[in-house]
């Protein structure tokens, strides 16, 4: 009876043991939080005093900074979203984003999604590109390889080999003929201001595809990471 007696405090006081074990445990906390933004997705960011260029991929960021390029592994964070590799680092709650960059800190890093398609135009290796509107339009002139041109705000895609470029004084012209495809374009150096939003642009464009004509504004794109 005794051993009975012995076996069963036993019990009771490692049954105790567990339950205080499993309350001094600390509760689990999730620090990997989900980024919100959408993946293999240009992203331009204009801070206070800096602005720079990001893709996201599973895990990590892609940077272009002014000098260099850069990919941010994610890491753990108690609040918000967090990248970095060596002493660059960013961090983004909310809307808002900080940047650390060579110990010196960019705060009030904002989103401008205007500038997006310009900005993926330049990291993809575009050399020029135009805009127009009524309806919406976007020409791309990759040197070497071909001119892309999107109408009707996105519903017609035609894309033809570069045929080169000929210039006279401040114009630039191409003229690219492939099956059924005849697309002329025409760049005049002189000032334009997009009809629109106002903005302004270093070059007046003309498109002619197939018999019609679409007018429009652009400027050619430069790579200071390079």
């Amino acid at each position: 009876m005794r051993a009975l007696y012995l076996v069963f405090i036993s019990l009771l006081l490692t049954a105790c043991g567990g339950e205080d074990s499993r309350r001094e445990q600390p509760p689990t906390v999730t620090d990997w939080n989900n980024d919100p933004r959408p993946l293999g997705k240009t992203l331009v960011y204009e801070c206070a005093d800096y602005e720079f260029i990001a893709r996201l991929g599973p895990g990590e960021m892609a940077v272009w900074l002014q000098d260099r390029y850069l990919i941010l592994s994610q890491v753990r964070s108690a609040s918000g979203v967090k990248y970095e590799e060596g002493d660059t680092v960013f961090w983004m709650k909310g809307q808002e984003a900080t940047l650390l960059l060579d110990g010196q800190r960019f705060t009030d890093c904002r989103l401008n999604p205007a500038r997006a398609p310009w900005e993926d135009a330049r990291r993809r290796g575009v050399n020029f590109r135009a805009v127009g509107n009524e309806p919406g339009w976007y020409l791309e002139i990759h040197a070497g390889r071909q001119l892309l041109f999107v109408g009707d705000y996105g519903m017609q895609r035609v894309m033809a080999p570069d045929p080169g470029e000929q210039r006279e004084g401040d114009r630039r012209r191409y003229h690219a003929v492939d099956g059924n495809i005849d697309l002329q374009v025409e760049i005049v150096d002189q000032s334009c201001n997009d009809s629109m939003k106002g903005d302004s642009f270093p070059s007046r464009v003309s498109v002619r595809l197939n018999g019609t004509e679409y007018q429009g504004c652009g400027r050619d794109l430069d790579y200071p990471w390079q």
